[in-house]
């Protein structure tokens, strides 16, 4: 029994004693970690756990947003906004610089036009020294009862001298030129067109060209009258038949220099 005992003790005491000796060890696990060291483990596990999310965060994290802009981009687009502003101004002054002067404009073409019509002035006053021919050009339109002229023009040695849009050469039998040619042989073109004034449908054209030849020391007459002797424009309405009659006929001569007005001797002032 006491051997029983003994052993019984002996086997108390070996746990007693164990527990001991393992109660500090104990302890010493129970000790909490740190906070920090939890969560590092957590986002190891994690980042453990999955591969490829751990790639996504990681690009969710790093890459830039489309929606930003970086510096030096947001730099770029200042500089080119200023580039446009002054490429702006600078459009804006040439433009301005471009502007004609009006005033300025109108002083040239006073100028101008003084200097034609002294101009003018100077080459009749030489063609009357060079030439010792005066010409003088008449053109009228006879049938203005029935016809009116809506275009008449004059052309010697082929520059028109005479050109009318409102019907002159049927109000009177004026002059359409007046002016000094070189002796010897020219081309007048008369040319003049109409229309009907009861059916202004009825229109018309005709042109003549007739030679002349100016005598030296001697004035040149040219009387031209147009006319159209037709019945078209109003018997159309009534019996639905008509004819044109159109024409220009020509009359030439010499005739001696106005009294005060003999002609220059070729060659002298």
């Amino acid at each position: 029994m006491k051997a029983s005992y003994s052993r019984v003790a002996l086997v108390v005491l070996a746990v007693t004693g164990s527990g001991a000796l393992a109660a500090p060890r104990h302890k010493k696990k129970a000790t909490p970690a740190p906070a920090v060291d939890k969560d590092k483990a957590k986002d190891k596990d994690a980042g453990s756990g999955s591969g490829s999310g751990s790639g996504s965060a990681t690009e969710a994290v790093t890459a830039p947003d489309p929606g930003t802009t970086t510096p030096s981009t947001a730099g770029m687009g200042s500089g080119s906004g200023s580039a446009a502003v002054v490429d702006q101004k600078a459009e804006i002054k040439d433009s301005a610089e471009k502007e004609p002067d009006v005033d300025s404009l109108r002083q040239e073409y006073l100028s101008l036009r003084d200097e034609l019509f002294k101009s003018r002035a100077r080459a009749n006053a030489v063609a009357s020294q060079l030439y010792s021919t005066r010409i003088t050009i008449k053109f009228t339109w006879s049938t203005a009862r029935y016809y009116g002229v809506s275009k008449a023009s004059v052309r010697l040695d082929g520059a028109t001298v005479y050109e009318d849009a409102g019907g002159a050469i049927a109000g009177d039998d004026g002059v359409r030129f007046d002016g000094y040619v070189a002796p010897g042989r020219h081309l007048i073109t008369f040319h003049v067109e109409a229309s009907g004034k009861d059916d202004a449908s009825f229109t018309s054209s005709t042109e003549s060209q007739v030679v002349v030849k100016a005598i030296a020391q001697k004035d040149l007459v040219v009387a031209a009258k147009g006319h159209d002797n037709g019945d078209i424009a109003y018997e159309w309405k009534r019996s639905e038949h008509g004819s044109y009659g159109l024409g220009i006929d020509v009359s030439v001569k010499t005739a001696k220099p106005a009294a005060g007005e003999a002609a220059p001797t070729k060659g002298k002032k």
